[in-house]
């Protein structure tokens, strides 16, 4: 484990222990009899826990956030953080788990929880079970500073575990569950009035919708994996026609992803130019381009013309997924030319899609950068010379300059990147058994 992820941790363990010592110092006093009803509801959160589900290929999640919150605004106390501490210790006892990974996930949730009831007091908040009124601000601020202490703690240790940007880790880690934390604010709510209102009968009810969101998320995650897999499985089926382009999809997802970050584009358009580069080149599964594919050396010009109907062909297979109707313009026009001499509708300018324009990028500096018969691959320094040279030629220049000056252009000839190419034999593997990682969340 990487220095910085174990000072990380120690950071966030010492935030804890201050947080709860100052909410102490803040406020000593405590009701022993407000304490049954955060006692349940940490219960309650010990099994949400531990039926965790994924929320990145590294990473587990757990609906406990929504009965510790509820702790939180039934009795916003110390004594409340320090029970909802014990809960989230005995959950990560249950579980194989490396010792400092353990310690950083009780620590971050103490810390959540003292902040969050800090934030409920200093607004004027009093304990649901003394008033239960829905006191608006004190309880959106209390929710807001634990979802947010919460999710960051996990993304800054994945970020510094893996060598990605905090912000965008952040983003995608949450970024499917935000409905869900938005819901999560009148829900806690429901949730402590169901308690105060009827009291262990409160608490099934609780029990009940914990695990019915967990259910929620963990099919939506597996659905959504299982796509993802059946469409690299497909697409790495198609690249066994050609010995010199193994991986070459996945490479330029990868260069995609890349270069539509250093451009600024918002996540969800991030996804669907990847997913358009990844199935880029689909239609060569057809019939016709075999003995080319299979042909060492250079093509004959009527090769070559057999050659440019693969967009078309790639095109059509996608739009019969009714969910990918959106990237079927970015398949279909990943090899038109910014100058209108590409193919196979000679778009030029801003005529071509976007998405086409970054995939232009990808797949000719995978190109350049792969070995073949006629040649070796080419360092960075070829491949700026090249990007310049075909600048307003071949490639949208905008997108050149602002890539050629990213510090991120480099990403491009990291072997080492996170955002790695999987084999064929990974993904058979991974379709085959989920392998559970162990890891902070």
């Amino acid at each position: 484990m990487k220095t910085s992820v174990i000072a990380y941790v120690y950071a966030i363990v010492a935030a804890a222990a201050a947080s709860l010592v100052g909410l102490y110092l803040y406020s000593p006093d405590v009701s022993i009899g407000f304490l049954q009803g955060p006692s349940v509801l940490a219960a309650i959160a010990v099994f949400g826990t531990l039926t965790s589900y994924r929320i990145q290929s590294n990473t587990a999640g757990a609906v406990s956030f929504i009965p510790y919150l509820t702790a939180v605004v039934l009795y916003p106390n110390w004594a409340t953080a320090g029970v909802v501490g014990t809960a989230a210790l005995l959950g990560e006892l249950v579980k194989p788990k490396l010792g400092i990974k353990r310690a950083f996930n009780v620590a971050q949730i103490v810390f959540a929880s003292c902040v969050s009831s800090y934030m409920y007091v200093r607004f004027g908040g009093l304990p649901l079970q003394s008033k239960p009124d829905f006191n608006v601000l004190p309880h959106i601020a209390a929710i807001v500073s634990f979802l947010c202490i919460n999710t960051a703690s996990v993304a800054a240790a994945i970020s510094l575990a893996e060598g990605r940007n905090l912000f965008r880790t952040w983003i995608e880690g949450n970024s499917a569950g935000l409905v869900y934390d938005i819901i999560a604010v009148p829900l806690v709510y429901g949730f402590a009035r169901a308690y105060v209102d009827w009291g262990v009968i409160g608490g099934i009810i609780v029990f009940a919708l914990v695990y019915g969101t967990r259910a929620t998320y963990h099919s939506k995650y597996q659905l959504e994996t299982t796509n993802k897999e059946l469409l690299e499985l497909f697409v790495q089926t198609v690249e066994f026609r050609d010995p010199y382009t193994s991986g070459h999809s996945q490479r330029v997802r990868r260069f995609s992803r890349i270069i539509a970050e250093v451009i600024g584009l918002p996540a969800k358009e991030i996804d669907r130019v990847s997913k358009a580069a990844l199935l880029h080149d689909v239609g060569k599964i057809h019939e016709i381009f075999a003995p080319v594919l299979m042909k060492p050396g250079r093509l004959s010009p009527e090769e070559r013309a057999i050659m440019e109907l693969h967009p078309i062909k790639s095109a059509e297979l996608v739009a019969k997924i009714s969910d990918l109707q959106d990237i079927v313009p970015a398949v279909r026009h990943h090899h038109e030319n910014w100058d209108g001499t590409g193919y196979p509708d000679q778009l030029a300018g801003r005529e071509i899609p976007l998405g086409s324009r970054i995939i232009m990028f990808a797949d000719t500096i995978d190109a350049m950068t792969t070995d073949r018969p006629y040649r070796k691959a080419l360092g960075e320094a070829e491949v700026r010379v090249e990007l310049i040279k075909f600048r307003g030629i071949q490639f949208d220049p905008d997108i050149c300059d602002m890539l050629l000056r990213s510090p991120d252009f480099n990403r491009l000839f990291d072997q080492d990147d996170t955002r790695r190419v999987l084999s064929l034999t990974q993904i058979m593997e991974s379709l085959r058994k989920k392998v559970k990682t162990p890891a902070v969340a």
